[in-house]
């Protein structure tokens, strides 16, 4: 009898510590759900931003680049002769015939090329003196230096190029006389001195002060 209630006593013990054991299980799901949270944040956090942004690279041109880019679209004017459309030809009671503006030129903005024969000044000077022989004839010879080497344009022919058509001005030039270099061929374009408005003459200074020209021409320095 007291057997039989000891073995009672000790199995009720057993059922009571066994009712006191913690629930393993549930405690290893909890734990496992936690790691594999813990290990999907890890594997964000190991990819770069650049995979969800693109780069951002700057737009910003070095000054080389400017440079270039203004080099080929002056070249382009030049060789195209985009701007003999905005001037247009007119005749003056006194000089004859010159060139206006038909659009407004900012300044140092290219306005036209001095269009004609290119040639060395020996040569340039033996064709004036053939020239002066023939009274109908006008001057349309530009002289000029470029690397230590003189050089003349003979515009003399009449072209379509309206160039050759601007007139002289030594106190009130708005152009300027330019010379630049495409690939060994140089050229001598006319630049804007200043701003240029719409239908205003365009006038440059001829240049020559040799005495005998101004002999000859003596409106080039009062004019």
């Amino acid at each position: 009898m007291l057997g039989h209630v000891v073995a009672q006593k000790r199995g009720g013990r057993r059922k009571k510590r066994a009712s006191m054991v913690p629930d393993t299980p549930k405690e290893k799901d909890h734990n496992s759900n936690t790691r594999k949270t813990r290990k999907a944040v890890q594997d964000v956090s190991n990819h770069k931003i650049t995979e969800y942004f693109p780069v951002r690279r700057s737009s910003r041109k070095t000054g080389k680049q400017i440079e270039e880019e203004e080099r080929y679209v002056l070249q382009e004017a030049i060789f195209t002769g985009s701007n003999e459309e905005h001037l247009f030809v007119y005749c003056d009671p006194v000089k004859g015939r010159g060139i206006k503006a038909g659009r407004s030129f900012q300044k140092n903005e290219f306005v036209v090329e001095y269009k004609g024969d290119m040639m060395e000044y020996s040569i340039a000077k033996n064709r004036e003196i053939e020239y002066s022989q023939d009274p109908n004839i006008g001057s349309y010879m530009y002289f000029f230096t470029y690397k230590d080497k003189r050089w003349c344009i003979d515009a003399t022919k009449e072209s379509k190029h309206k160039g050759r058509l601007i007139n002289h001005s030594y106190l009130r030039p708005n152009l300027r006389t330019k010379v630049v270099d495409f690939h060994g061929s140089h050229h001598l374009i006319l630049v804007a001195k200043r701003e240029i408005k719409v239908n205003e003459e365009l006038l440059y200074d001829y240049g020559d002060r040799s005495p005998e020209t101004i002999a000859k021409n003596p409106w080039l320095m009062t004019t």
